[in-house]
């Protein structure tokens, strides 16, 4: 037909299992183990805690993934110390290298904030602003329970 636009052709891409959501990995796995399940759980909690899977980006994804596999390697490794009572030098180097690398992930996806149990929602705080009230977040008034 001379004088119109051909029709775009939509070409619909079909995205992979994990990529929807529908499997944590390529590999079909059965999750119903105990530490299937276990990991399962932080992964949803942790994804629900930013949001919802919905509202987090395929890199927070993957970052809460590799949370839940090092929380799930820091109770095993608990577990093992309980059992036994033993753990030597490079058992407690490993537990601290996982402990703090799972801090650093979670802090940067926002799960763990510098204060305990709180986000930092006035992160934003203007210096002058923090300087006039003596190098606090809190006013004056706020510290003496006004």
């Amino acid at each position: 037909m001379h004088g119109t636009l051909p029709k775009a052709r939509k070409t619909r891409r079909t995205r992979s299992a994990v990529t929807s959501g529908a499997r944590l990995f390529t590999e079909r796995l059965d999750m119903r183990t105990p530490r299937g399940l276990r990991f399962q759980d932080l992964v949803d909690a942790y994804t629900e805690s930013l949001g919802g899977a919905d509202k987090i980006t395929e890199m927070e994804r993957a970052f809460v993934r590799r949370v839940a596999f090092m929380q799930c390697q820091l109770e095993d490794m608990e577990l093992a110390y309980m059992k036994t009572g033993a753990c030597g030098h490079e058992e407690r180097l490993e537990y601290q290298r996982l402990a703090n690398t799972q801090s650093r992930l979670m802090k940067k996806v926002g799960l763990l904030s510098a204060t305990s149990g709180q986000r930092d929602d006035d992160d934003d705080l203007d210096p002058l602003e923090y300087a006039a009230r003596g190098g606090s977040r809190r006013s004056h008034r706020e510290r003496l329970g006004d």
